[in-house]
């Protein structure tokens, strides 16, 4: 496998996980309407801070996945010979790599 084709598989697949503002925004508004709907929260503030709050909180979960992600492909890189000689699986190792570091930090994915 190519440096090449490794990094295009790298791209397709961290495209394919990024949520844009929108679904956030949507995402937002559905985590809202759960709230208010559960019979034991009351929300006593400003409904726009309350998305916002969960917006931001996406975002910044977002953030940290991309840190890590980045950390991933920069492991990935450095092992690159090593991955081609044992015909290794590219996104079987990045997922368990991603794993690792994830229960290090101790991050849900």
């Amino acid at each position: 496998m190519s440096q090449n084709t490794l990094d295009w598989n790298i791209h397709l697949w961290r495209r394919a996980v990024r949520l844009s503002k929108n679904k956030i925004e949507h995402l937002s508004d559905k985590i809202l309407k759960m709230i208010q709907d559960h019979p034991g929260i009351h929300i006593t503030s400003n409904e726009d801070l309350v998305v916002r709050s969960i917006d931001d909180a996406i975002w910044e979960n977002m953030k940290e996945e991309d840190e890590i992600d980045t950390e991933v492909d920069e492991i990935m890189r450095q092992n690159i010979h090593e991955i081609k000689a044992e015909e290794m699986d590219v996104g079987a190792l990045r997922n368990k790599i991603k794993r690792e570091m994830c229960r290090k930090r101790h991050f849900i994915i």
